[in-house]
């Protein structure tokens, strides 16, 4: 016994654990508190600056003197700096780090947001524009992979939805600093709220540890050793042994061919989830944007238009609410499959009641009810494409479905107007709109077999790499 004490790997009344079950099995602690609110207060803050330039237009339309074409351009370049930064700048996740990543996308979008509350001109607005797009893109998956890697495994399914609660809970803050600020001070003020987070790297900096996963991963165990101990100290479990967990081959250099090796097992999830959210922002933002002007071309005024579209806007935080419960009691395919279904449902409800003149209480309560089921939408994506990923290759596989998603959603809008230019109706193009998603989401019950409900991101990582070692002999003896 007394060699066991020297040896320092099984000391009397302690239990041995390994640093990824203390994680797994980790209790709510004041450091794990505030790594939550700092991740929601980030998203929160996100959703804000995504909103601003909705309310600044108005001020920059007359200010720079824009036609309507010039106008639309300014939020398409923030779509477009979206698009690239969550792909290429999250993508970059993997092999730099999570901390400091997630530091100078925060620099970045704060930067754009400086420059734009300054832009004397159209195009230097644009630059600082496409600058936040960048910024932001990148911030809002490396998040979701933040708060999956830190959450306990009971819990998980909690945490990485508040990424997405509170990036909505954005929208409504900036339409109210937007009423406060704008009317006295200007459009500039609503950019100059969005400086705001750039005080966030002061936390980042010192009060955020790298992910010990990600550590592990790189084959950094001394490192990984040292964040955990650090955790368990802050939780109070000093009647703990925390050993590394067994290494997998290869471990330790974590190059761009072992990344996409990873990726590779669970290509057929990601591709899925990835067009799930590809369809979900074209569905979703398209209608969005054109919304008061759909309301107006039934004959409703300027201002009964916007309240129609406020109320529909409003049930989205309870929408992912609602699926932050749902996609713990079903599984989470099957969670995602039945807010699909519902909110395509209600999306034709909503076209109906246009071709046959329909109530308006029909039709904007088949639109709120739609937007409630199609938003849920958003965290199940956000928690299945983090739990499906092994650690390698975690934020690659998040750039790929909101990169690709981010497109979505600036197409969206692009077709619908263009739709509307050819003559469709409403009706027929809500129609066109709504299916897409309902395919996918079907789709994806045939694709992600795997119940991720309560179970460790490694043993998940581990089912789909044995799942595809025996499909891959099979496939070969065709």
């Amino acid at each position: 016994m007394s060699e066991q004490n020297t040896a320092g790997r099984d000391p009397v009344n302690k239990t041995r654990m390994t640093y990824l079950e203390f994680l797994d099995g980790s209790p709510m602690t004041k450091y794990l508190w505030l790594l939550v609110c700092g991740m929601s207060l980030a998203q929160m803050l996100d959703g804000m600056d995504f909103m601003s330039t909705s309310f600044a237009l108005p001020g920059l339309i007359r200010e720079f003197h824009l036609n309507p074409a010039q106008a639309g351009g300014i939020p398409s370049m923030s779509n477009l700096g979206l698009m690239l930064g969550t792909i290429f700048i999250t993508a970059l996740c993997d092999r730099i780090g999570r901390k400091v990543m997630f530091q100078w996308v925060v620099l970045i979008y704060c930067f754009g947001t400086l420059i734009s509350a300054l832009a004397p001109n159209m195009y230097v607005l644009l630059t600082g524009r496409f600058l936040a797009g960048c910024g932001l893109g990148a911030e809002w998956p490396i998040v979701f992979v933040i708060l999956a890697e830190f959450s306990p495994t009971k819990l998980r399914h909690k945490f990485i939805p508040l990424g997405s609660i509170f990036f909505s809970a954005g929208w409504f803050i900036a339409a109210l600093f937007s009423l406060l600020l704008i009317p006295h001070f200007g459009w500039r003020a609503i950019y100059w709220v969005g400086v705001l987070p750039a005080l966030m790297v002061v936390y980042l900096r010192f009060g955020m540890p790298e992910s010990p996963r990600l550590l592990l991963a790189k084959g950094k165990v001394q490192e990984a050793g040292v964040v955990i101990h650090d955790l368990a100290r802050r939780a109070g479990r000093e009647n703990i042994d925390l050993v590394p967990p067994p290494m997998e081959k290869g471990q330790g250099v974590l190059s761009y061919g072992r990344q996409f090796s990873a990726l590779r097992v669970v290509w057929a999830p990601v591709l899925v989830l990835t067009l799930v959210s590809f369809c979900q922002k074209f569905q979703t933002f398209g209608m969005n944007a054109w919304l008061p002007t759909v309301f107006m071309r039934q004959g409703f005024r300027l201002t009964t238009s916007f309240w129609f579209t406020l109320i529909i806007m409003s049930v989205t935080p309870f929408g992912q609410i609602f699926a932050t419960w749902l996609q713990n009691a079903l599984k989470r395919n099957w969670a995602l499959f039945v807010l699909a279904t519902g909110g395509t449902i209600f999306f034709l409800i909503f076209g109906m009641s246009f071709q046959y003149k329909w109530p308006v209480v029909v039709m904007v309560g088949s639109q709120t009810l739609e937007m409630l089921f199609s938003q849920a939408v958003v965290p199940i994506v956000a928690t299945l494409a983090t739990e499906v990923t092994p650690t390698p290759a975690r934020t690659l596989s998040m750039a790929f479905v909101y990169g690709i998603g981010a497109l979505g959603g600036a197409l969206g809008p692009l077709l619908l107007g263009f739709a509307l230019k050819a003559g469709m109706g409403i009706s027929e193009i809500i129609y066109l709109f709504a299916l897409p998603i309902f395919v996918v989401a079907l789709a994806l019950l045939f694709v992600i077999r795997v119940d991720s409900r309560r179970r460790s991101l490694e043993s998940i990582s581990q089912e789909y790499r044995q799942r595809m070692d025996k499909a891959t002999p099979a496939q070969a003896g065709r």
